[in-house]
């Protein structure tokens, strides 16, 4: 009689987890289904690279246009012309005027 309790009691736990289990994927994929792409936190641009690159991916890509536009010009930081970075990214007094004489637009 004992044995037939284990297994009862191995089975419902199997059963439960397996519940569990099928219920945390299925909100997975609803969460999945969510952009994921954040809004860039600055709404006026002064510069076409940073506009074009918040229309297209949010946030994310504006930091990635502006690493590669740090890459090619070989500025060592985010640093030379933010303030502070994220997650307002607060720019310097003269950050426009750095961002142009490097050669952006």
């Amino acid at each position: 009689m004992s044995k037939l309790g284990l297994i009862a009691s191995v089975l419902s736990i199997a059963g439960a987890l397996t519940f569990a289990t099928f219920t945390v994927s299925a909100d997975d994929a609803k969460a999945d289904d969510k952009p994921t792409t954040a809004a860039c936190v600055h709404t006026e641009f002064k510069t076409e690279l940073v506009k074009a690159a918040c229309a297209k991916g949010g946030q994310q890509e504006a930091k990635t246009a502006m690493k590669a536009f740090m890459k090619e010009k070989k500025i060592k930081s985010c640093n030379a012309c933010h303030a502070k970075l994220a997650p307002k990214y607060e720019l310097k007094k003269d950050a426009l005027e750095q961002f142009q004489k490097a050669g952006g637009k």
